[in-house]
């Protein structure tokens, strides 16, 4: 998807083809979602089952959301440790007087 329009656009970490070569032999079903050079939406299945692909499209956008849950949840639990660590108040009187 080399196009003039997105030519300013990072590389991606592999290559489509690459990618669908690493997956052969691991799946028993699977949704192919995509664009072409035009931009156009491309899906394929391995299954002709209408409601079985609504079914896994959904199942992944509702995978993804926990993702993205939970790694917020990790982050902030991380920032709310990294808050706890942090050296505690001192109770010395830094401005007493020195007489």
């Amino acid at each position: 998807m080399a196009d003039k329009k997105n030519s300013e656009a990072p590389a991606p970490e592999q290559t489509v083809d690459d990618l669908l070569d690493s997956m052969k032999g691991k799946y028993e079903s699977v949704i192919v979602t995509g664009f072409n050079s035009d931009g156009h939406l491309f899906m394929s299945s391995s299954v002709t089952n209408i409601p079985f692909m609504h079914w896994t499209l959904n199942k992944s956008i509702f995978e993804l959301g926990l993702f993205e849950k939970n790694a917020q949840e990790q982050s902030d639990k991380a920032k709310a440790e990294a808050k706890n660590e942090e050296a505690p108040a001192s109770d010395v009187d830094t401005e007493a007087s020195e007489s």
